[in-house]
């Protein structure tokens, strides 16, 4: 009989689980990461394991709902604090926080259309939605925030936007990766506030 968890107990498990998870992420990318390993980190039996997820696959789409989740709090916080006087370089500060982001935690990496495939194999049609549903809640508040009325403008910001994310799909391809997307994002901002 599987061991019964009190809700503590479950959020420990998965918040160690989504934390293995998103280290395992920028190290090995989802294809290398295994379910030992992941279940070494966490320091739980691989039993436990499939307890709470079916796949590594399905934690890592969890890991993708709990970062966009985050990332909208630490969003707004920052628009909060927007300097009026220095807009676009305001803007451009958030805007290039949240890339940042997005790259240190390995996020990027679901981008990549072979990681996409893998996941998209192994988890149900619904369950690979609801993240991406998020996420892009999440980017749509972003650009609503500064009231664009347009919906399809606010469609081609977002775009746009994970556009230059997508840059961090390049291996060291750049001479100057990082001053390339806050020069591309600054570019973003321009249009955005004019």
């Amino acid at each position: 009989m599987p061991r019964i968890f009190s809700e503590h107990e479950r959020v420990e498990i998965i918040d160690a689980l989504e934390k293995a998870a998103m280290e395992e992420l920028k190290r090995n990318g989802i294809r290398r990461t295994t379910v030992d390993s992941l279940c070494s980190s966490a320091h739980i039996a691989k039993g436990t394991f499939y307890l709470f997820y079916e796949s590594k696959e399905e934690l890592f789409l969890s890991c993708l709902t709990s970062f966009a989740e985050s990332l909208e709090g630490m969003y707004l916080e920052m628009l909060q604090n927007l300097d009026e006087n220095h807009i676009v370089t305001s803007l451009t500060a958030v805007f290039y926080k949240v890339a940042e982001r997005f790259e240190r935690e390995g996020i990027f990496r679901f981008l990549d259309g072979e990681n996409l495939a893998l996941i998209k194999r192994k988890v149900p049609e619904k369950r690979f939605r609801d993240p991406w549903e998020t996420m892009d809640k999440v980017i749509h508040s972003l650009f609503q925030y500064f009231s664009i009325e347009n919906e399809e403008d606010i469609h081609i910001f977002e775009d746009s936007f994970l556009s230059i994310l997508h840059l961090y799909l390049i291996p060291q391809g750049l001479r100057n990766r990082d001053e390339s997307i806050k020069f591309l994002i600054r570019g973003l901002v321009l249009q955005m506030v004019e």
